[in-house]
């Protein structure tokens, strides 16, 4: 058991991997739960839900008028050159998936479809990349809801990128980036305003409820308008 315990942490195929191995080993024990699911629910539903009043801080009136613009029709059209959003996956995308899964996913929580990431690992790349390609064009399927979820953020990733929408300062769940890119630049600025004598003022802002906050009608206009459409934005 020591022998297969060691040979797990010394030749772990990613840093993920390595460091979960290490926390199973160093505590096994699974922490008790502290609160009820009906409690969860009642928490997650006010926090993942618009609310029902418009805060004062939002415009009503604008509010109203891009819940009635987001209206689109059922098919738009892809008008990006590469064909960011109709552009068919492939069996290396498939690879490309399978690999991040590996290395980052494995034991992951199923999600509704209750399809493991374990089965998805054993459909050949070709298969998959129909089956995700099929339930794209049909807008439904029998599809792995989560990875179809990951192969669609990558495309919109590549679009946002290619089309410089993504600022710099933009370091979490971005490919290449690190979130500790940020203390390291607030770092340097504290070292350039201290040699040149200035005081640097800084502000830590904690926005209550982001993810309620984001209005859904507005978000999906505002990505309309700057060129999504097409059979994935559909």
């Amino acid at each position: 058991m020591r022998d297969a315990n060691r040979k797990k942490v010394l030749e772990a195929p990613s840093r993920a991997v390595f460091w979960k191995e290490i926390k199973r080993l160093a505590d096994p024990k699974p922490a008790p739960i502290s609160v009820t699911a009906d409690e969860l629910k009642e928490v997650f539903e006010k926090r993942l839900n618009p609310p029902e009043v418009l805060p004062p801080q939002f415009d009503s009136a604008q509010h109203k008028i891009n819940k009635i613009l987001s209206l689109m029709p059922d098919q738009t059209e892809d008008t990006t050159p590469e064909g960011f959003f109709t552009h068919a996956w492939t069996e290396n995308d498939m690879g490309r998936l399978k690999n991040h899964i590996r290395n980052h996913s494995l034991d992951s929580t199923p999600g509704e479809d209750q399809a493991s990431y374990k089965d998805l690992l054993e459909i050949p790349n070709e298969d998959l990349a129909l089956l995700a390609n099929q339930c794209v064009k049909e807008g439904d399927g029998p599809c792995f809801l989560k990875a179809l979820s990951m192969l669609i953020h990558w495309r919109i990733a590549d679009w946002a990128e290619a089309r410089g929408l993504i600022p710099p300062w933009q370091n979490a769940f971005r490919q290449g980036y690190r979130t500790n890119n940020n203390p390291f630049i607030l770092r340097c600025a504290k070292e350039w305003a201290r040699a040149h004598g200035y005081t640097l003022y800084v502000a830590a802002i904690d926005a209550t409820n982001a993810f309620r906050s984001t209005d859904q009608p507005t978000l999906w206009l505002k990505l309309f308008r700057l060129g999504m459409g097409g059979a994935i934005f559909d």
